[in-house]
């Protein structure tokens, strides 16, 4: 085959390569079905079948339930995060940046699926993701790094304050504020939250 047949081959299927992989059309469907059924009524044949793969084909990709249920918590919090970070950035100031990320994830914007399990199903997601979510939770924090640093810079956060352990702590408080809600203060409302943050998270940082 001449190279221009062989290159007008490949443009006349462009679609065909857009198509999403196995793997993809796996999360795809694994988000699908947790949306829908939760942790526990989710099973590996029904995200096949959402899939359109076959029960050997997922196992092919993923050893088990708990591996792609983790792969797809992942893949919609790099989403979440990634939505998130023009919201987050207009925010002035860490301690309004953070609150800006509550108040994001209170909301249950689209692709907060781990919180959302968390909130619904506690128990289910730490028995089948445990050990899959400390993995995924440097990743996570990873988001809170470049705002650190700038409140570094701009001297909001003492100088000495060391990024990763920062953003780990700022994740955790996150997490915990959006799916263990207290008696002290409103957590879907900005104010009391920016106070809360204000009076104990960012005075710890500083």
């Amino acid at each position: 085959m001449s190279r221009a047949r062989g290159d007008a081959r490949q443009a006349a299927h462009p679609a065909e390569r857009e198509l999403p992989s196995t793997r993809d059309r796996l999360l795809i469907a694994a988000e699908t079905c947790l949306r829908l059924r939760g942790i526990r009524r989710t099973t590996v044949i029904e995200i096949a079948e959402e899939a359109g793969v076959s029960r050997a084909g997922l196992y092919r990709h993923f050893p088990d339930k708990a591996a792609l249920v983790v792969a797809a918590l992942a893949r919609t919090d790099e989403r979440f995060w990634a939505d998130a970070d023009a919201r987050v950035s207009a925010a002035d100031g860490i301690a309004a940046q953070v609150a800006e990320a509550i108040a994001i994830a209170r909301g249950h914007q689209p692709g907060a699926l781990l919180l959302h399990l968390q909130e619904e199903e506690p128990d289910a997601l730490g028995a089948i993701v445990g050990s899959g979510l400390r993995e995924m939770v440097p990743g996570m924090a990873a988001f809170w790094h470049p705002y650190l640093k700038a409140a570094r810079a701009a001297g909001e956060v003492r100088a000495d304050l060391e990024i990763a352990t920062a953003a780990e702590w700022i994740l955790r408080i996150v997490l915990s504020l959006v799916t263990i809600p207290g008696d002290t203060f409103d957590s879907d409302d900005r104010a009391s939250v920016r106070g809360f943050i204000d009076q104990y998270v960012l005075r710890s940082l500083q």
